[in-house]
């Protein structure tokens, strides 16, 4: 299975060569992000996965005691892949949460945060041109009282990270928890930190945390 560097690699390699990436190809979780989530995750009865891609990091979530598991995903292939891995979800294509139904306890995001443009569906899960921002503007409405995001981002971009991090505060939203590992962007060239945050609606001023 091509993990995440070598199919960005792969990508570069041809927008250099001026060839188009295959657009039927999904981008693979390295093996170092999905020790994050196989680490840190906890998630609740009905759990909710965006960009499911290959549907690997869902699968965890069933493993980890998900009762209920709705995926989506924006390419075609990676809904038809993850539908081939998880047959007992709800897989769906889906632009964000265009198709989903209910709230969830526990909703999973493993979105882009390079800069670029948007091409073909593979760029989708590479690039954040305000993916994260209205993703977060949309969350809430979805997420079940007391339900937690898990939402993991990198500081490669400073200008992307720093945009998230505001789009955290603006949208009313705080950080319960974060981990990170030092990893090398394969795009950029640089050494970045990859960061999984559990998030969650800041109460609103005079509410109680009991209840």
């Amino acid at each position: 299975m091509i993990d995440y560097l070598e199919s960005a690699l792969g990508k570069v390699i041809n927008k250099i060569q001026g060839r188009d990436y295959e657009q039927g190809d999904v981008l693979r979780a390295s093996r170092k992000r999905l020790k994050q989530f196989r680490e840190h995750l906890t998630v609740g009865d009905r759990t909710l996965e965006i960009g499911t891609g290959s549907g690997v990091i869902a699968k965890i979530a069933l493993e980890k005691g998900a009762k209920e598991l709705v995926a989506v995903d924006i390419n075609p292939a990676a809904v038809a892949e993850a539908k081939r891995l998880l047959p007992q979800a709800t897989v769906l294509e889906s632009d964000l949460f265009e198709k989903v139904q209910g709230v969830f306890d526990t909703i999973i995001f493993a979105p882009p945060w390079s800069e670029g443009e948007i091409e073909d569906y593979f760029d989708h899960a590479i690039y954040d041109c305000g993916v994260v921002g209205r993703f977060l503007q949309e969350a809430t409405t979805y997420l079940a009282p007391h339900g937690r995001i898990w939402i993991q981002y990198s500081d490669e971009s400073a200008t992307n990270h720093q945009r998230f991090l505001r789009d955290l505060t603006d949208n009313g939203y705080r950080v319960e928890q974060s981990w990170s590992y030092l990893d090398w962007a394969i795009l950029t060239g640089v050494h970045a930190n990859i960061i999984l945050y559990e998030i969650a609606p800041a109460p609103v001023v005079g509410e109680t945390s009991q209840g």
